[in-house]
């Protein structure tokens, strides 16, 4: 993290994932071990996400923003914390941890197609 201010884009990144999936779990999907840096992220003179948990937010709230509206808060939920055969059996909030977000896209894509029964 650094101290500049969050950018009002990011903000709202941030604002709706904490609002989602809470923000023990944002900060879980950057990487970042301090649970209050998701709280720290949404305040308005409050510090910004690095460039790559910006990416990883912003890869998280893609895939957010398809799963909840096809399916329903609960369920979009329960996909980022699950299992995932796509992901080699790992959750979409440790594959986005780990930078592999054209994987989480697929997997994403694949759930909303029925393609696995996960």
């Amino acid at each position: 993290m650094n101290g500049k201010p969050v950018d009002p884009g990011m903000l709202e990144v941030v604002r709706e994932l904490a609002d989602s999936l809470g923000p023990t779990l944002v900060a879980a999907l950057t990487g970042n071990r301090v649970r209050l840096s998701a709280d720290d992220w949404v305040m308005e003179d409050g510090p910004e996400p690095d460039a790559d948990e910006a990416e990883r937010l912003r890869c998280a709230l893609e895939q957010w923003n398809l799963l909840a509206q096809a399916e329903n808060p609960d369920t979009a939920r329960a996909w980022f914390v699950g299992s995932n055969p796509l992901l080699e059996e790992e959750s979409p909030v440790t594959a986005i941890r780990e930078g592999r977000f054209e994987e989480v896209r697929r997997a994403a894509r694949s759930y909303m197609d029925q393609e696995f029964p996960g």
